[in-house]
């Protein structure tokens, strides 16, 4: 592995490249950008989103990852010339302009959400085949479920819900954009993000399931879980549908295939993101509760009623073949260089 000083000595100048880009084209200049500037800025995005994976495969704990992360997404907005948000139109696109989009999206938000059952799957069968394995489950969590109970007793009396409520978003957001950011090197890292995830919560519920900790084991992931994981595919989804777009262009050149389908993708993704607040509130108030665990199943089963409930209803009919992400309307972003920096 390659030490991070000689990592970020080698790298630094091009995501520098990619920070002083962002700040020239950001605003209105972004609409005078040249097809040279769209071509450079799309290939310092895969550039620095492989850096990112390297980043957070190699130097998990290092500050760099959540660098590289803020850089790409103040910059990923970029690739694309969408008119700006106003706030009077953010009503609209919660009503019905989400929706659309999740539904647009559909065969990569559902493929997002396999990959991940297949991680769980994976995780499930490895603990239930080598359950003497210790690094399959921490010894921290072993040592918990032969003691009768799963996660931490001081996070889980309520006395942490309000900082234990923040914290929880904040990663999740995090993770939600990171397996969107990282599907610009070809949907790869996104993958490999859905399966890790997966595996491990698989792994946490056959280690309860062995210890006859089920519903308490459920009780901790259903009621913030429906919505959280839901919003995890479907930024994972958004960035697939980036991977297929770099992967398969079509009649277009790379660089302007991806430059189509970032602004359906990014406003997907980012709204997706903002549901994790809700989610995040009930991991933090309802999971840590006293409530019998029927009533926390009850929240989970209600909250993902009225979340499937909207995604899949709302504004119905007013799908327009130009939202299919298959059929992206024209982009005035320039071609985009196949070739990296």
């Amino acid at each position: 592995m390659t030490p991070i000083e000689a990592f970020v000595a080698e790298r630094r100048p091009f995501w520098r490249e990619l920070g002083d880009l962002a700040a020239r084209l950001r605003g209105t200049r972004v609409a005078r950008a040249t097809a040279a500037d769209a071509d450079r800025l799309a290939a310092l995005l895969r550039a620095t989103s492989t850096d990112l994976a390297i980043a957070a495969r190699d130097y998990p704990g290092d500050p760099l990852v959540a660098e590289l992360t803020q850089l790409l997404v103040r910059a990923q907005p970029l690739l694309y010339r969408a008119p700006p948000t106003r706030l009077r139109d953010l009503g609209g696109f919660f009503a019905v302009g989400l929706p659309r989009l999740f539904r647009a999206h559909g065969r990569y938000v559902g493929a997002a959400a396999s990959t991940l059952v297949v991680g769980f799957a994976a995780g499930w069968a490895a603990v239930a085949l080598c359950p003497d394995l210790p690094q399959l489950v921490p010894a921290s969590v072993r040592a918990g479920i032969a003691a009768g109970h799963l996660g931490n007793p001081a996070a889980l009396s309520g006395s942490l819900a309000s900082p234990l409520s923040a914290l929880v978003i904040q990663n999740n957001i995090r993770v939600a954009l990171i397996a969107f950011g990282l599907g610009l090197v070809a949907g790869i890292p996104t993958v490999l993000v859905l399966l890790l995830n997966g595996f491990q919560v698989g792994t946490l519920a056959e280690a309860s399931h062995a210890g006859g900790l089920d519903a308490q084991f459920w009780a901790l992931i259903v009621p913030h879980g429906v919505i959280e994981l839901t919003v995890i595919v479907t930024a994972a989804g958004a960035g697939l549908r980036l991977g297929d777009a770099w992967l398969r262009p079509g009649l277009q050149t790379r660089g302007a295939a991806l430059a189509a389908a970032a602004g359906p993708a990014a406003r997907l993704a980012a709204g997706a993101a903002c549901l994790l607040v809700v989610a995040g509130v009930v991991e933090g108030f309802v999971t840590p509760s006293a409530l019998p665990v029927p009533a926390k199943l009850a929240v989970g089963l209600v909250s993902g009623g009225l979340l499937y409930g909207w995604l899949l209803g709302a504004g119905r009919g007013g799908d327009r073949p130009g939202d299919d992400p298959a059929h992206p309307r024209p982009t005035d972003v320039g071609p985009a260089s196949a070739d990296g920096p």
